[in-house]
Order: structure tokens, then C-alpha cells, then sequence
């Protein structure tokens, strides 16, 4: 079997549904989320995915293990690097209700877009890598699976990514894109 990876983002939370910046803040996931990620694993089921990971917060994690169990998957260790971006001050707003002038100002304390990248894409090659001839499936956060899938497409997409949207991993893209982050501009 070929090697295949994804990543997921993981279920709804409480401050999803309110607009709230999570970031690195631990938040749970609520009743939808399960059911979102139950939900995906019964679509996902028959479809080779055999290990499934996340970033170390609990909203991550409590996906990929409700995923794999409805998949009959292996679950393994978190994987840090795969964590959401950091919105410093910003954590815990609601997104409507910051300012433009009040986001410039704070900028410099927020993880830049190429800081997501230098600790995502060494780490997704590592995973392939290290899991040859598996299908990989990474649970992790909205800013930071954007983060990527812009720099694999070389564009900033106009649209986020969605509460259990799975984003499919060109390996070939990701070899070529981390090989060359300095061409890399979001």
C-alpha cells in the first residue's frame, strides 16, 4: 500500500460555535463536535485510513480517538508541532469583536505564518517518513491546516477550513514545498 496522509481538523468546540480565538487555549470539544467526529469516522470507514495522530490539545486528541475507534484504527502519540497557531493576546476573543487597529497593534506577539510552517512541514515529512506505507491521518486546528494547504496550493485561499474537514496531503507537494521554504510567501 502507498503511503497516503491527511489532516483533519477537529471537531466543533463551545468557542467555535462562539466565534472565540482558541489558539493554544485547552478547549473541549462539545456534543457536536463528538458527533462530528463520529460522523466522519463512519464516512471514512472502508477507506485504508489505519493511524490516525493529533496535536497534544484535547480537542485534537478526543477527535482522532472518537475517528479511530469508529474506524478500528491505531491511535499513537501527539504530535506537538501540528498544534494550532498561537494568537497571544488574542486567545480567548471573539474574532467579530477585534479591531483591525487592535490585531496591527498585537501582530508581533501572534505566530507568523512561517513559523507554522518551519515546525508543520518538517514534521509531516518525519510522520511519512517514519510511517512508510501507511495511511496517516493528523488531527489538528483551523489556522494552522489553512496555513498549510495555502502554501501546498501557493496561494492564500479565500475560505477556512471547516470543523472535521479533511484535507488531503500531496506528498510530492509537501517534499517540494518544504524543501524550499524560502519561496514559501502567505
Amino acid at each position: 500500500m502507498d503511503t497516503a496522509l491527511a489532516l483533519v481538523r477537529h471537531g466543533q468546540t463551545d468557542w467555535n460555535l462562539a466565534g472565540r480565538l482558541q489558539g493554544r487555549t485547552d478547549i473541549e470539544l462539545n456534543d457536536t463536535g463528538r458527533h462530528q467526529a463520529r460522523s466522519l469516522g463512519r464516512f471514512l470507514k472502508g477507506r485504508g485510513w489505519d493511524l490516525l495522530l493529533a496535536s497534544p490539545l484535547a480537542r485534537a486528541q478526543e477527535t482522532a480517538a472518537l475517528i479511530a475507534e469508529q474506524l478500528g484504527a491505531e491511535t499513537g502519540p501527539a504530535v506537538h508541532p501540528l498544534i494550532e497557531r498561537s494568537f497571544g493576546p488574542l486567545e480567548g476573543r471573539i474574532m467579530a469583536e477585534v479591531s483591525d487597529l487592535e490585531a496591527a497593534e498585537v501582530q508581533h506577539e501572534l505566530e507568523t505564518h512561517r513559523q507554522i510552517l518551519d515546525r508543520a512541514l518538517p514534521a509531516l515529512l518525519q510522520l511519512v517518513q517514519e510511517h512508510a506505507g501507511r495511511r496517516i491521518m493528523v488531527v489538528s486546528h483551523g489556522a494552522t491546516m489553512r496555513t498549510i494547504r495555502d502554501a501546498l496550493a501557493g496561494s492564500r485561499q479565500p475560505q477556512g477550513v471547516e470543523n472535521g474537514e479533511v484535507i488531503d496531503i500531496d506528498l510530492k507537494r509537501l517534499q517540494e514545498i518544504a524543501a524550499d521554504l524560502d519561496t514559501v510567501r502567505l
